[in-house]
């Protein structure tokens, strides 16, 4: 945001561009005036109509040279230097300048070279040629020195500041606009020279956060814009900008959005490009505050698209960054990643890295967001690496005791200058109101040192949370991966070991691998587990039972593993049949954790004891074990994640983390005793009082649930072409985009169905209505559309409602299965999963299917409520029922009219009646007429001849045959039968 107050720090009125400032002694006194006549047009032009004042410029090359005017031949290419650099073509603008420089040190024109490297100067610190504007302001500052034109030295003084904040170094720029502001107070300057000291001071604290302070040298600035006795609404709309910038870091988001709309507008008006995205991007900011994504992305995207082919200036980078941001908060991870890695490819300021690293941070999370895990972790480790530039260069604090004592030094001056006017008693009041500062000084310097160390601390802490979640975010996604992999893993290890023709060196082979596999589902678990703890997502499910019985089960399968160490184990667990308030899989947890534990750092021979017991409503576990014992480092960070006594040994160092955090919220307490080469011994105590959950946990029976909302990532995946076998065995649509899984799913099933599967649910939608399976088996966290998305799609159409739906997912919570239930699937698995109860599970599903098709062919008669699997299918049969009370005694109506009636495609109401009926479209209206057939043979002495044409067959002999095929009689028999059994109403 700096950087364009840099640009536009100030055209009006800028030295030779304002009043009777030049030397016109070579000229008359009426060529005088038109000179100064057409400065001052160039002046009025320059801002709002540029192309009118490159005019005025032309003219006074033209004047010059007609007169021989030397000043006037140098000022031609100073204005013209003026007019590109308002044009933002700073390439003529620097040749511009640089002629002007060059002609001035020809006719020996002191003020025109000072002018001339001014103006570069502020090109180049512009440019980000911190050395060349340096280089410029030095020889600026020498010839205005030399001159003693303060004027001059103060807009040098301000711009070698300019220069020091592009290189971020705010300690240096902050001195030279206090220079600037000294000279001020000494013998005031032009109003237009220190408006732009007061407005590159406010940019300075902007840019610190200071925004108290910033607004406080804005409002400055525009007072004495207001000053000049010109037209100065460019300059008011410049600092406005700035304002409203200010005031949207304060949250006073309405002010800001009055103050940037006004300015929005001007910019527009006058085509100022530059300033239109800057304004853009604050205006697409507030939208974000206020929660409008469509209305902040077109002010966002309106910023970027200014600005990108301009070398990515600074307001080019915001855009972007918050664009890239805003694509996160829709969850369109593919465009943010676009616009993060566009900023972090053309964005190469050196000397700015906090946006860099903002940027670094951002494209990390989405490409988590994106499940690409291996690059999100290759720009997390990016983003610590990079160097805070801002905080290494410049010191706040700094920066603040050299603004008070300049503040100190002009009450000084003030005070010395009463000095000169008083005698002995005004010395005395002097010395007393200096030693009043100085008491004062110390006091507010101390106290602000307090200030910035807090708010530096504060800062800090909020960055290491948001470090901390990024990196639990991380884990927490990436072990869910791990599950479909581990499923992938042991289904096979699965299938090996209930081969009984494998020998026994394979098998114990695969039972090493077998067991190694559940171990890291283990470890995932714990890791979710210590995710969900520190989201406060884990809650105690509390119950009633027996915790001492499941303590002692717990412990003595730990038997047999000490016994193949060698190792002493003494099992006292008190005996108990009282049923107490615990949650079990916390319990079980910790036991297991400290019994592993125990176990892993014993040595042969040595001696391992487990004691519980349950007093005051509190339950006491106790492990001790032998070994070498604990220093008091290790003590103090045994609890720590990831921590382990000793890098060669074995395991994550996530298990002893898990247990203190399950006591913690198990309203319990644990400690650890031990001493280098003696026994260590942890000791917990955890509540089993029902009154000390009320509030914090939540009771559970066997039959209740939690519900809890899913985290879904999305991800693109390549489809893959399904042939459906030509036979009759039942269609499964499987939709899964992780490719192995999804091979073996469909090598699962397609001995015994044909299967069709899909990558993504967008995809497995399409599919659905395309073919009508008979059952649906989906992953939950998918690509383009999840698995709840396409549950609610297909549960909510007429032409899929009745296909029943299996939900696979890498949360083995509990909590996460109601969604998907409450969506309308009908079944719901975990990974891993056991391939034999999926298989039973889908024949299950598909076989009550079929029961119901079996009981429609029997009944004569079937109310639609009787075969519909939801409200849905209920409604489709009433409308089928409507359509055939209108057209089944039409002997033309056939399968197509059929289709069109009920809204379906022939392929869709085959599969649909196939589903819900057992029967093709075809055989359901032959079905149908046969049912109404029976109907009249019970109730009607129509002739029997007359009966097959009554219900629609063209042929008597074929409907015989149809109706035998059926019924097992003849029409004529079947009425005689039934004749006896009728009575008339």
């Amino acid at each position: 945001m700096r950087y364009f107050s840099i640009l536009f720090c100030f055209l009006l009125s800028h030295y030779s561009l304002g009043q009777n400032e030049v030397n016109t002694d070579q000229l008359s006194e009426n060529d005088s005036i038109v000179y100064l006549n057409l400065k001052q047009q160039f002046a009025k032009y320059i801002n709002p109509a540029p192309d009118s004042s490159l005019v005025y410029a032309a003219k006074i090359k033209e004047f010059s040279l007609d007169r021989n005017y030397s000043i006037g031949i140098v000022e031609a290419p100073y204005f013209k230097a003026n007019y590109f650099r308002r044009m933002q073509q700073l390439d003529s603008a620097i040749f511009y300048f640089d002629t002007a420089s060059k002609l001035a040190k020809k006719y020996n024109y002191q003020r025109g070279i000072a002018l001339s490297q001014n103006g570069l100067c502020r090109i180049y610190y512009f440019l980000g040629q911190s050395e060349n504007a340096i280089k410029a302001c030095s020889e600026c500052l020498d010839v205005a020195t030399k001159m003693n034109d303060l004027p001059i030295i103060t807009d040098t003084y301000t711009a070698f500041g300019n220069t020091y904040s592009r290189q971020n170094n705010m300690k240096m720029a902050i001195l030279y606009y206090l220079k600037a502001d000294s000279i001020h107070s000494k013998t005031p300057q032009r109003p237009d020279i220190i408006a732009a000291t007061y407005q590159s001071l406010g940019t300075i604290y902007e840019e610190l956060k200071d925004y108290d302070t910033a607004i406080k040298y804005f409002k400055k600035a525009n007072d004495e814009f207001q000053k000049i006795p010109a037209d100065v609404t460019f300059y008011l709309n410049t600092t406005n900008l700035h304002l409203g910038s200010a005031h949207y870091y304060k949250g006073r988001l309405e002010l800001a959005d009055s103050l940037l709309q006004s300015t929005y507008t001007y910019f527009k008006e006058i085509n100022e490009e530059s300033s239109v995205a800057t304004i853009s991007t604050y205006l697409g900011l507030i939208q974000l505050k206020q929660g409008e994504l469509n209305k902040a992305e077109h002010f966002l995207k309106e910023g970027f698209d200014l600005q990108k082919d301009k070398n990515y200036s600074y307001e080019t980078a915001i855009a972007t960054h918050e664009l890239g941001k805003l694509y996160i908060k829709k969850e369109e991870p593919k465009k943010a990643i676009y616009y993060f890695n566009q900023l972090l490819l053309n964005y190469n300021d050196d000397n700015n890295t906090l946006l860099q690293q903002e940027t670094s941070k951002s494209l990390s999370e989405a490409y988590a967001m994106n499940k690409d895990y291996a690059k999100a972790y290759q720009t997390l480790v990016l983003t610590y690496n990079l160097k805070d530039s801002l905080n290494n260069i410049h010191n706040l604090a700094s920066i603040r005791e050299i603004d008070t004592k300049y503040q100190t030094e002009k009450k000084e001056q003030e005070i010395t200058l009463l000095k000169s006017q008083n005698e002995t008693v005004e010395q005395q009041k002097k010395n007393q109101r200096n030693l009043l500062l100085s008491g004062l000084g110390i006091v507010s310097i101390a106290g602000l040192f307090v200030y910035i160390l807090y708010r530096n601390r504060k800062k800090m802490n909020t960055k290491l949370k948001e470090i901390d979640a990024l990196k639990t975010n991380f884990f927490t996604n990436i072990s869910h991966e791990f599950r479909t992999p581990l499923t992938l893993i042991s289904s096979p290890i699965d299938d090996m070991l209930a081969d009984n023709s494998i020998p026994d060196e394979k098998r114990q082979q695969f039972t090493v691998a077998k067991q190694n596999s559940e171990r890291l589902l283990e470890l995932v678990n714990q890791l979710l587990d210590l995710s969900k703890i520190d989201e406060g997502h884990l809650k105690l499910h509390i119950q009633q039972g027996n915790v001492l019985q499941l303590i002692s089960a717990l412990s003595e399968s730990f038997a047999y593993y000490a016994k193949q160490k060698n190792i002493s184990y003494k099992i006292d667990v008190a005996e108990s049949l009282e049923a107490v308030w615990y949650d079990k899989d916390a319990v079980e947890k910790i036991t297991i954790n400290l019994l592993s534990n125990a176990l892993k750092y014993t040595p042969e021979n040595g001696t391992i004891s487990c004691k519980a017991y349950i007093e005051n409503n509190n339950l006491y576990l106790n492990v001790r074990n032998s070994g070498k014992g604990l220093t008091p480092f290790e003590l103090n960070n045994i609890f720590e994640r990831f921590y382990q006594t000793n890098e060669q040994n074995k395991g994550s160092g996530i298990g002893l983390s898990l247990v203190k955090e399950l006591v913690v919220l198990h309203h319990g307490k644990i400690e650890v005793k031990s001493k280098p080469n003696e026994e260590t011994s942890f000791q917990l105590q955890i509540s089993i009082d029902k009154k000390s959950f009320k509030n914090e946990a939540i009771l559970v029976n066997s039959n209740n649930e939690i519900e809890n909302e899913i985290s879904l990532y999305t991800n693109t995946s390549n489809e893959e072409d399904d042939i459906l076998k030509d036979s009759d065995l039942p269609i499964v649509l499987i939709v899964e985009d992780n490719t192995d899984l999804r091979h073996l799913l469909k090598q699962l099933f397609e001995t015994n169905y044909n299967v069709i599967t899909a990558s993504n649910g967008k995809t497995g939608v399409e599919l659905a209505l395309e073919h009508v399976p008979d059952l649906v088996i989906s992953d939950i966290m998918m690509p383009v559309k999840d698995g709840i998305a396409l549950t609610e799609d297909l549960k909510t159409d007429e032409r899929t409602a009745h296909i029943p739906i299996i939900l696979l997912t890498a949360k083995a919570e509990v909590e996460s299965q109601f969604k998907g239930i409450d969506t309308g699937a009908d079944d719901y698995i975990t990974k891993p999963f056991d391939k034999k109860l999926l298989i039973l599970k889908v024949e299950k599903l598909i076989e009550s299917r079929r029961q119901l098709q079996l009981r429609y062919s029997q009944e004569l008669v079937l109310l639609p409520k009787d075969i519909a699997f939801t409200n849905l299918d209920e409604q489709f049969l009433e409308k089928v029922q409507t359509t055939l009370d209108k057209k089944l005694i039409d002997p033309s109506f056939n399968v197509k009219e059929f289709s069109e009636a009920v809204g379906m495609s022939r392929m869709q109401l085959h599969r649909k009646l196939k589903a819900l009926t057992g029967l093709s479209t075809s055989e359901f209206i032959r079905s149908q007429r046969l049912k109404l057939a029976t109907q009249f043979l019970k109730t009607s002495d129509i002739n029997m001849s007359e009966v097959g044409y009554s219900v629609g067959f063209n042929d008597h002999s074929y409907f015989a045959k149809c109706f035998k095929e059926v019924y097992n009689c003849s029409p004529s028999d079947y009425a005689n039968k039934h004749a006896k059994n009728y009575i008339a109403p």
